[in-house]
């Protein structure tokens, strides 16, 4: 059916009209829906009056496609434009701003694989051509959902169409025994997922356990070799562990650990109506097994001695395996040993795995396929069995042909709006170059010191939230020149709270280097930090986004930022230090502007931007909110709420706003970095009349 529908739409030619705007636009933006045509569906966009192909590309927002130009009057009268379906446009621009997501401005571009966050990636020969396609899985906003990857080339797949909406931690399974594949949540699955009229939905047999319960799944799996499909449940409990704020003056973690548990539940009726018995927790050596949260169980004959035997993940990023050391219908696993590789043990570059074994490589021997946090997909091959365990190679990223600009989860751009470079932060610490050639952009590199890529990581206990967040470091970087040397430096805060900076030594070259401030007597830093700052180094609340520029005038660029309690400071440059920070902005009551009033985790995370939004020659304040919202400064350097921007919600922890004149008309746009590592383009006009975006069939 997938091929037919392909067919069906080819060289399908739509007439339509561009409305007008109320004002002109210089590189008015507009958009068309294609959904109705058919998924992959490709387009290239004419001007119907002269025949002109026009910079276009096409792309998923949600569950509709739509293919987005660049209008080639001002957008004061309407226009009629000639889309053709199932051809690739000439140019892809690098900006079109109706909401749509950066793209690399070229085609043939190839990245690593993924819409969102905390992927689960299925392999499943979907077109039957004898090679693993992928249903992926994520939940995040925007762009959560199931979506649907065909291979194109080895490990290379292109995106072709949103089936439904987002499931966590799920797999494939025949929950009603007919031979279909049905879709397995935790507390719900869905029937027969290549069912083209739309998927059905069913409770599940269990609901989640009471408490502080995360990564509740469910696998299915015949474990006691009786020929009926049983299940395996998995939860990840946190109760014990709690959340944040429990470290002691040493930064020893004083609450417990998370925990990752499983139980069987043997299937006593038949694979076409399953009745499940009560669970049994799953022991290995006579144990009840614990992992550190997300247990999330692969079970296959991982060393091919034709028994089941349990490889588990956790909430960080390790495996553990159990051999079955009884037999195919008497299972019984031995004490838990590390997965290794052939330089130690077997680990992922990020967190919040969801493993599912498959044989991908077709050598005989079951492989890990690894959906990750930040959304990418790693498979992990199965080298054989060395001293009775399976040893594994590292793990490589599958790819994906023509994506939109993604780096990581929670992105944090900042755009060099002079040489066009794009600097992203995001949640796993590290800092993406990417740069500019030929008005295009080139695939992303991270910044490196010396031969390790640059990285920020909590570890043990320099994230508020505990030592669970060890792998995360939420880099989030602004570019400025605090040393006048005329060479701009990146300036970053992250999940530590400490703003530093980086030196640019040559491409994607850096050195670290921590801001300095003359303070007074001891710096001040966070209540809620077990750790002290060294005497002149800048501690402010984690996860918020610094600002450089020349604030007073006076030839230096200083420091904008969020301070150690919340409030909106201004870090005067001396010259070779910082002067301390002074809560000079405040809002309509004349009081500190705070952007923040939390405490503990729910602190920081302001992204912001001083910028002169409404051109009346002062600096007003974008802010990340749903979207992206303002304050404006009305005089005396008051700030005064404005409210979000009528646009769609990114947000689900947060947004990274920053104001570029990308088309240099003289009125601001809107770049957005979103949760699911995507960067949103806003035309002013998509701000300012956001419903004559929209041309229709004429």
């Amino acid at each position: 059916m997938f091929a037919v529908l392909l067919v069906l739409v080819s060289g399908a030619t739509i007439q339509v009209e561009a409305p007008a705007f109320a004002r002109p636009w210089d590189k008015a933006p507009a958009q068309f829906d294609i959904t109705e045509f058919g998924p992959g569906v490709m387009a290239r966009v004419l001007d119907a009056s002269t025949g002109q192909e026009l910079p276009a590309k096409v792309q998923q927002q949600f569950d509709k496609r739509y293919v987005y130009w660049i209008r080639t009057d001002d957008g004061s009268r309407p226009a009629p434009y000639t889309i053709e379906t199932e051809a690739a446009p000439a140019a892809m621009p690098v900006f079109v701003g109706a909401g749509d997501m950066l793209a690399y401005g070229r085609y043939g571009v190839t990245a690593d694989l993924g819409v969102g966050l905390w992927a689960t990636a299925m392999p499943i020969d979907w077109d039957d051509d004898g090679d693993w396609d992928l249903l992926y899985s994520c939940q995040d906003k925007p762009q959560g959902g199931v979506y649907l990857y065909i291979q194109e080339a080895k490990n290379v797949f292109r995106q072709v169409k949103r089936l439904a909406d987002g499931v966590w931690y799920c797999a494939l399974a025949d929950m009603n025994g007919d031979g279909e594949e049905d879709l397995l949540g935790g507390e719900q699955w869905w029937e027969s997922v290549r069912d083209p009229a739309g998927w059905t939905r069913h409770d599940g047999p269990f609901k989640k356990p009471e408490g502080r319960i995360r990564a509740f799944l469910s696998r299915q799996v015949d474990w006691d070799g009786d020929g009926l499909l049983d299940l395996i449940r998995a939860a990840g409990d946190w109760e014990e562990y709690g959340w944040d704020r429990a470290f002691d003056e040493t930064g020893n973690w004083t609450r417990g650990p998370l925990h990752g548990y499983l139980w069987f539940h043997r299937n006593t009726g038949t694979n076409a109506s399953p009745v499940y018995a009560e669970g049994v927790r799953l022991e290995a050596d006579d144990t009840p097994i614990d992992v550190y949260g997300n247990p999330c169980p692969s079970i296959a004959d991982w060393d091919n001695d034709g028994d089941l035997d349990l490889l588990c993940g956790e909430f960080r990023d390790e495996f553990t395996y159990f051999e079955n050391v009884g037999t195919r219908t008497n299972p019984r696993l031995g004490p838990p040993q590390p997965a290794m590789t052939r330089d130690g043990r077997l680990t992922i570059d990020l967190c919040m795995m969801n493993p599912l074994p498959c044989d991908w490589n077709g050598d005989g021997r079951v492989d890990l396929v690894v959906g990750q946090e930040d959304g990418r997909v790693s498979v992990i091959i199965n080298l054989g069995v060395t001293r009775g365990a399976p040893l594994f190679a590292g793990e490589f990223f599958l790819k994906e042909i023509d994506p939109p600009v993604k780096s990581g989860g929670l992105v944090t751009p900042w755009l060099d709006t002079v040489t066009g470079e794009l600097y992203c932060g995001n949640t796993a610490g590290y800092i993406e170059l990417f740069r500019v050639r030929d008005g295009a952009y080139l695939e992303g590199q991270y910044l490196r010191e010396a031969r390790v890529p640059f990285r920020i990581e909590a570890g043990y206990n320099l994230s508020i939230q505990g030592p669970a967040e060890e792998k995360w470091g939420y880099t989030v970087p602004c570019l400025g020149d605090l040393n006048g040397d005329g060479q701009n430096e990146i300036v970053y805060n992250s999940i530590v709270g400490r703003i530093e900076r980086l030196h640019l030594q040559r491409v994607g070259l850096v050195t670290r280097e921590p801001l300095r401030v003359a303070w007074p007597g001891d710096p001040p830093y966070p209540a809620w930090n077990w750790w002290k700052p060294e005497p002149d180094h800048l501690v402010v609340q984690w996860r918020t986004r610094p600002n450089v520029l020349d604030y007073d005038a006076d030839g230096r660029q200083d420091l904008i930022a969020v301070d150690h309690e919340g409030y909106l400071a201004f870090y005067r440059n001396a010259g070779d230090v910082l002067e301390p920070g002074k809560r000079v902005f405040l809002d309509e009551k004349g009081e500190p502007l705070r952007l923040n009033d939390g405490e503990g985790g729910k602190s920081g995370r302001a992204k912001f931007h001083l910028a002169d939004w409404d051109g009346d020659g002062d600096l007003d304040l974008i802010r990340n909110t749903k979207n992206t919202g303002w304050f404006e400064n009305t005089g005396e350097n008051r700030y005064t709420w404005r409210g979000d921007f009528p646009v769609r919600v990114l947000a689900g922890h947060t947004t990274a706003p920053q104001v570029v004149d990308w088309n240099a008309d003289g009125t601001m746009d809107l770049i957005v970095g979103a949760e699911d590592g995507h960067i949103y383009c806003y035309h002013r006009a998509a701000l300012d009349e956001p419903g004559k975006l929209d041309a229709v069939k004429e």
